[in-house]
Formats: C-alpha cells, structure tokens, sequence
C-alpha cells in the first residue's frame, strides 16, 4: 500500500472516530428541556440564558416544559434523550441531587445519566407572605401563625423549598400543612390571595413579585445576603439560627455526550453567564451567576447528596 493510500485511510478512520458534528455543532435547532411548568425560576433562567446563546450559535433553542414529580419526568425525558448534544437541560439540587434520597425507585440517575456542564448559581430563597398577613418579620410571622388554629404553606414536595418550610415549622414548633403544587408560579395566585399563609420561593421568582407590591418578602435562606436582595436579611439575622438552606441550578447534557461537544457548551454558557446585558437582567431576577467548568460542577454536585440527605433526615420531608 503507498504512503498516499495509507494515509487516506488513516484520515477517514479518524474521521469516523471524531464524535459527529462535533466540529460544526450546533448545525440544526437545540431542544431545551426545564423539567417545571412555565412561569417559575427555571423557566426564565432557561429563557434568558437560551436567547442569548441562539445569538451566539445562529441556531433557534426550543424550550420544553416537561413538569411533574418534582421534576423528575423532565429529567427522565432529558436522561432518555440522544447524546448529541441537541438535548440539554436545566436542572436543579432536587432534580439532579436530592430526588435520588426521596425517590429511591427513581427512573434515572442524577449522576450516572448526565454530563455536568456547569454551575449557573445558588438558588437562594426567600420568605414570602401575603400582603394581608400583619408581619414584617419571620418572628413576627411565626407569632401570628401561633394565634391561628392552623395555617397551610405551599411547595413542591421533595423540594428545597418543601425542606426549607419544614425546617422553619419544626424549629419554631407551628402547625401548618402542606398544601403541594406543581411549581411556585402555580402557587403564587393562592398566596396573594391569602388562600396560603406562606411559601419559601426562589429569588428569581419571589424578588419580582414582593418588589412589585404583591407579595411581601421576609428574609432569604443563604448563609449571607444575595448581592441581589441586599435589603433582605438573611433568616440567621432574622433570628433563625444555623438555617440555611440554598440549593443551585446547572446545566447538563445526557451522559455519553461526546467530550468536544461538552466543552463548547460548557464554555458557551459560562459566555452567556457573563454577558453585560444578561448581567443586568440577572440583578432584576435576584440571581448570581456563578459558572464553572464540567469537572468542577461534578464534584459540587457529588458533595450536595451528602448535605441534602442530612437536611431531609433533620426535617423528617418525606414524598409519599
């Protein structure tokens, strides 16, 4: 065989080991899945983060809402999906960490089915009532609560906001049920309304609505104030002590995800993250971006299930 011929078959084996459209990716449309109804923290982090990325690939990112169970059907559909990288998803500490602790028959799983490819921030939460609830503070809320013969809360069960508000009942020794939605936009109507006494929410979604008048927000759960919600005491000062409860959002990609193309969304959404006008947008949300590269995600995400399991062993959550 000349060198000639050798050489040519040499380049085309090569080429079949190259991962397919790795080179030129992304050629066609990419779906986006939220595993939430539309409306909550997830979809609009998705929204804002998808535009700008279409920007900077030219190619259109579909949004689908797959909601329910705590996330875990968007998941799952995300888990089952094709490793070419025209499937990734927005996930979250619930559905990617502490669903595998609530739910053991669980139909994937958060580590072994899915390429980490970055951290987009902490998922800080706060304390929100309804305007028509006389408090200003969580104390204050808590001494109200003790005059009422029971009052509900809302959350998704198996949530970080699930454990949050159970944290804040068994800590302040309250009467109060769960009443579970699907997600905080759905659970929003009843909490203005008064129907709901109150609602541990993300910031992106319960920032807008107390800065708007709608709702008025207590404190926030993080270790210190989001950069965001200065104003807002966290619940320590607030005289809660040792609660912190923060969870996170992160991208991923179905595991088996060719590395090459792992990387470019990896450091295309880490761009996105820091864009200036996205940056702006995010201060509205009362989100702070953090990013990272895939392998330091892993690690975040690996280390998150040990703290997750000692919270939901402390609250006694349970999903039944």
């Amino acid at each position: 065989m000349s060198f000639r011929l050798y050489s040519l078959f040499f380049l085309m084996f090569a080429a079949l080991g190259t991962p397919a459209g790795a080179q030129d990716y992304p050629s066609r449309p990419v779906r986006w899945i939220v595993p939430f109804p539309p409306g909550g923290p997830t979809d609009t982090l998705s929204r804002v983060l998808a535009a700008k990325l279409s920007e900077r690939w030219g190619q259109p990112i579909v949004i689908d809402n797959k909601g329910g169970a705590a996330g875990a059907i968007g998941t799952e559909a995300a888990a089952k999906s094709a490793p070419d990288g025209y499937t990734i998803m927005l996930g979250t500490q619930s559905t990617n960490g502490s669903n595998k602790i609530f739910y053991p028959k669980l139909p994937y799983d958060p580590i072994k089915d899915f390429e980490p490819l970055t951290l987009l921030g902490t998922a800080c939460m706060a304390l929100v009532i309804p305007n028509s609830i006389p408090a200003k503070t969580p104390k204050e809320l808590v001494e109200w609560i003790k005059t009422q013969d029971g009052v509900s809360y809302a959350a998704a069960t198996g949530s970080s906001q699930h454990i949050a508000a159970e944290l804040m009942v068994k800590r302040a020794s309250l009467k109060a049920t769960l009443v579970p939605y699907r997600g905080s936009a759905q659970a929003q109507p009843d909490l203005m309304a008064g129907r709901i006494a109150f609602m541990f929410d993300n910031l992106p979604s319960a920032l807008p609505q107390a800065r708007a008048g709608q709702v008025k927000a207590l404190a926030q759960t993080c270790a210190t104030r989001s950069p965001s919600a200065s104003d807002l005491p966290t619940m320590v000062e607030a005289g809660f002590p040792d609660f912190v409860v923060d969870g996170w959002y992160g991208m991923f990609a179905p595991a088996h995800t060719p590395k090459p193309i792992v990387d470019r969304l990896s450091a295309d959404i880490n761009w996105a993250l820091k864009d200036p006008a996205a940056i702006e947008r995010w201060k509205t949300l009362g989100f702070d971006p953090i990013g990272s590269t895939s392998s330091e995600f892993a690690e975040r995400q690996k280390a998150d299930l040990a703290y997750w399991k000692q919270m939901i062993e402390y609250t006694g959550v349970k999903v039944e």
